[in-house]
């Protein structure tokens, strides 16, 4: 389906649109007496939704457009309810209800993470702004006169942030508390762990993995073929690639190497990381380094290609090893010790 207006851009929108797919083909299976009745009601619940989205990003005014996502989140609380009266009616059966409840939770965070958004930018004081459709200010809730607390209350699952210019495909696992900013793309099948925190234009393609707390700035290319360990930094505009002799006019899917980046390892701005070179744990690449082959733990690359110049800490401080071999973090007083070229941490 070709995207023309802003909200069709909106994954919410979106996921606003197949819910209500859903619905139609779940009630089409309803007694003919509730003709009139709950299947009624489910569908026009479920129509409303993806409406008031709509309607609301034509309105110029931050606060009428904030109003119209509160709608759409009440929409959304009226189809869970109607949806426990089916389940208990025996319209539906368990599976369903939850199956559908889940995909209800994902839209609800994201309703209420563009709400937000819009009632973050209400510049007109209250009481001053009128409209066509609004005879007066009495019919906008009191609730933006006070945002220091959501008039919502806390859903379960899935518990991460996505920005409503974020795009996240199907089949995406992500974890709790992680953070995915303006203009980012998640691509099918990926998996993020929790913390983590993922900038603004961003692209992660399809199958990437990336472990607990790691920060995503903004820019960075994440390709097919690449996982990531746990607490890896990833800096502003630095690239992965997954393929060595690429052409246009021929295609190597299927053909991707992989790249493994090792726990706690750092990667500079505007770095590149030719596919197929493992990253180390606790390495790091300086801003602007192509990296050509294997990078040992713990080791410090800069240049084009990427020399090995150094060892680095934990902590992200170099180390200076003596005549034994052996060094001190000056942050963390942690000891290292260098052997046959490998530095380990004592």
């Amino acid at each position: 389906m070709p995207y023309t207006f802003y909200y069709e851009k909106l994954e919410v929108w979106q996921l606003a649109i197949k819910l209500a797919k859903e619905i139609y083909n779940i009630t089409k299976l309803f007694p003919a007496e509730e003709k009139f009745g709950l299947n009624s009601q489910l569908r026009r619940a479920v129509v409303s939704v993806s409406s008031n989205l709509a309607e609301g990003s034509a309105r110029v005014s931050k606060k009428e457009q904030a109003h119209f996502s509160s709608l759409a989140y009440s929409s959304l609380m009226e189809i869970s309810s109607q949806l426990c009266l089916a389940k208990e009616l025996d319209y539906i059966n368990t599976e369903t209800l939850e199956q559908i409840r889940s995909k209800i939770e994902r839209i609800a965070i994201k309703i209420n993470n563009l709400r937000r958004t819009q009632v973050s930018q209400i510049k007109e004081p209250i009481g001053l702004h009128t409209s066509n459709n609004m005879e007066n200010e009495s019919q906008i809730p009191d609730v933006f006169e006070e945002e220091q607390q959501s008039p919502y209350p806390p859903l379960s699952s899935p518990e991460f942030f996505a920005h409503e210019t974020a795009v996240i495909d199907e089949g995406c696992e992500i974890g709790k508390g992680t953070k995915i900013w303006h203009f980012s793309h998640i691509m099918p099948n990926c998996t993020i762990g929790e913390n983590c925190n993922i900038g603004q234009n961003v692209v992660i393609s399809p199958e990437v993995i990336l472990g607990n707390n790691v920060k995503v700035q903004n820019n960075v290319s994440i390709y097919t073929g690449v996982t990531c360990d746990d607490d890896v930094f990833l800096g502003p505009s630095m690239v992965f690639t997954n393929v060595i002799n690429p052409r246009s006019a021929v295609n190597r899917r299927g053909q991707y190497a992989k790249t493994h980046v090792g726990k706690g390892a750092t990667i500079g701005a505007n770095a590149t990381i030719v596919c197929g070179n493992d990253i180390g744990e606790f390495a790091f690449i300086g801003a602007g380094a192509v990296v050509t082959k294997y990078v040992p733990r713990y080791a410090l690359v800069v240049g084009n290609p990427a020399k090995h110049i150094g060892w680095m800490s934990e902590y992200g401080h170099r180390l200076s090893f003596n005549e034994n071999g052996e060094a001190i973090c000056p942050e963390s007083n942690e000891k290292y010790i260098l052997k046959n070229n490998q530095v380990q941490k004592i």
